[in-house]
């Protein structure tokens, strides 16, 4: 292997980190936010105050609630959803360093994942719903190529967990799309977070184990 040079020692060493602190980052602005909603959901236009139940993540960027009352939450809620986008676009470069070696199926995984990470972004705008799809589409695309290197993949928790995560992806972009189940949609989403989480979180220790024994013996 090639000796790394300074930006890619520094990439080596940093970047698997920005993941598992932007999560953390993410939740806590996310949480002061939710504070701020002034309530209301699909489920229940009516209601007051933000519910993990009822409520999805995204609520909490719109200018109003569904019975009209301007939004405190929206500047926080999006500034929240802008350090999620980047955690995310962060681990789509790491996620295929988990394999020895690099190939096309390692460069559509980053490609896809951080184009489908930056349709992400826009996910606050007038046009949601469109990019609820525009992600779906491209994010199947990132992890298609991921899947068929992983079946060779000696860690199997590792394994499982991603099969999962991308299962549970698909039941909540099904529901979303075709309302089936949609009341237990909001929650189930929030399950489905903390999976994808526990998923990026071990994916970077791996790449940072990994690269702490490169960088080692290197020097």
């Amino acid at each position: 292997m090639p000796k790394p040079n300074r930006l890619q020692k520094f990439c080596m060493k940093f970047l698997p980190h920005i993941p598992m602190y932007g999560l953390g980052l993410y939740i806590i602005v996310y949480a002061l936010s939710a504070a701020d909603y002034p309530g209301g959901s699909i489920n229940y236009p009516n209601a007051k105050g933000y519910s993990v139940y009822h409520n999805f993540l995204c609520d909490t960027m719109d200018p109003t609630n569904l019975y009209g009352t301007q939004n405190k939450a929206r500047f926080m809620a999006i500034f929240s959803h802008l350090i999620l986008s980047i955690s995310m676009m962060s681990f789509f470069a790491v996620l295929p360093k988990i394999f020895s070696k690099k190939n096309r199926n390692t460069m559509l995984t980053s490609i896809f994942g951080i184009a489908c990470m930056t349709a992400f972004i826009f996910m606050y705008t007038e046009y949601h719903d469109t990019i609820v799809t525009i992600t779906g589409v491209l994010g199947t695309m990132a992890i298609i190529p991921f899947f068929i290197e992983l079946k060779n993949y000696t860690n199997k928790g590792l394994k499982q967990i991603a099969y999962l995560c991308y299962a549970l992806s698909i039941v909540v972009f099904l529901s979303f799309e075709t309302k089936i189940g949609f009341y237990y949609l909001p929650f189930f989403q929030k399950i489905t977070f903390v999976i994808d989480a526990i998923w990026v979180f071990w994916t970077c220790r791996i790449v940072i184990k990994q690269n702490k024994t490169a960088l080692n013996f290197i020097g």
